[in-house]
């Protein structure tokens, strides 16, 4: 699932404002010969200051998309309302899967920029994934490209018993954050995180230093999680829900 300057909501409708846009893509080509330091970042803070600077066409489409959609907006962790930003040019991406294996069910997702114009090659800045054990739990997402440079997501996992709202930011100079249930975590310390929901509504967690970005094919990826030592281990608790 791909964004293009624009919000995707998961909820099985397209918003308003994902209409496609020939709008050229910041390339991973052309951040390594512009990166991003403090200098910059403090250029284009000033100029989602500058009115003059606003893309205001996307702003006024963005208020539309807010007053049709305003319910499922305010059903996130946060409230997505309207607000103008300087123009840029910017797509991430948002893609959910599941782990299946034996009686363990476990939802997660995959939140990333794209490196390309088409969005062939993503590079993956948050991969979380939570143990649900229900094929009816409800997972939504949403991933803005608004706050470039920055790439901001929120949403929640929803189980029989647990309830997780999380938001996550990543910043181009590598800082990035995924606070869960008030529970941070400073993702230079691992990019792939694992929530343990417990019978007693607390839950346990795993930070692994991984991601999809070191495999070429996504389902060894999934082995790995499956074979890590200290998974599998958490897996088998007696105390996991069910």
């Amino acid at each position: 699932m791909i964004l293009k300057l624009l919000t995707f909501v998961t909820l099985g409708f397209l918003l308003t404002s994902c209409q496609k846009e020939q709008s050229a893509v910041e390339t991973s080509e052309s951040r390594e010969m512009h990166p991003w330091n403090i200098k910059k970042l403090s250029d284009k803070a000033t100029q989602h200051l500058d009115s003059t600077k606003w893309d205001l066409p996307l702003f006024k489409q963005d208020i539309e998309t807010y007053t049709a959609y305003e319910e499922v907006f305010q059903s996130y962790p946060l409230n997505k309302s309207p607000f103008p930003v300087a123009v840029y040019d910017y797509a991430v991406s948002y893609v959910p899967f599941t782990i299946e294996h034996q009686e363990t069910l476990i939802k997660g997702i995959k939140v990333g920029e794209c490196e390309d114009s088409d969005c062939k090659k993503v590079t993956d800045k948050l991969t979380l994934l939570v143990l649900i054990n229900d094929k009816e739990a409800e997972e939504t997402t949403l991933v803005d490209s608004r706050n470039h440079p920055y790439l901001t997501a929120q949403g929640t996992f929803k189980t029989r018993e647990n309830t997780f709202d999380w938001v996550f930011s990543a910043s181009p100079d590598g800082f990035s954050t995924l606070l869960l249930n008030m529970k941070l975590f400073d993702l230079r310390f691992g990019e792939t995180i694992i929530i343990y929901p417990q019978l007693d509504k607390s839950f346990f967690y795993q930070q692994i230093k991984d991601s999809p970005n070191n495999y070429e094919n996504f389902e060894d990826f999934k082995k790995m999680i499956l074979n890590n030592p200290k998974v599998k281990t958490q897996l088998t608790s007696e105390k996991n829900i069910k």
